[in-house]
């Protein structure tokens, strides 16, 4: 392991983009723990499990649309979203003004070139320790 104590959770249900993105996380060692969920529901049990650092997410999975879930997660006085980069190649208008309400800063169209997913997560982590 590269020493990075940095816990980033991966949300996406297409198995090679999730793979891809951790991937370029291992390879730019941004991360000493990434998980990998591929739908609402396994998003939802990692969220509850543990705190994380940064979340990338898809905002279209098989099972809903993240936003319902962070918007019901954020009612939950307890809990506190990490940065997230949402990823998505349909975010137009109400979807994007939502996110943003939402508190999502970083939005990332799909298909996306991978340094600036890097720089991205690079830049919500710097970020997240002021």
């Amino acid at each position: 392991m590269n020493g990075n104590s940095h816990r980033i959770l991966v949300i996406e249900d297409q198995t090679s983009i999730r793979e891809v993105v951790a991937d370029l996380l291992r390879e730019f060692e941004l991360a000493g723990q990434i998980e990998q969920a591929n739908s609402i529901e396994e998003a939802r049990q990692a969220l509850n499990r543990m705190s994380w650092d940064a979340i990338i997410t898809d905002m279209s999975l098989c099972d809903g649309n993240i936003l319902d879930l962070i918007e019901v997660m954020q009612q939950q006085e307890q809990y506190r979203f990490p940065p997230i980069l949402l990823m998505s190649g349909f975010l137009f208008g109400e979807s994007e003004k939502r996110a943003r309400a939402l508190g999502i800063n970083h939005i990332l169209s799909k298909p996306f070139v991978p340094l600036i997913l890097i720089d991205s997560v690079q830049h919500m982590l710097t970020t997240a320790a002021k």
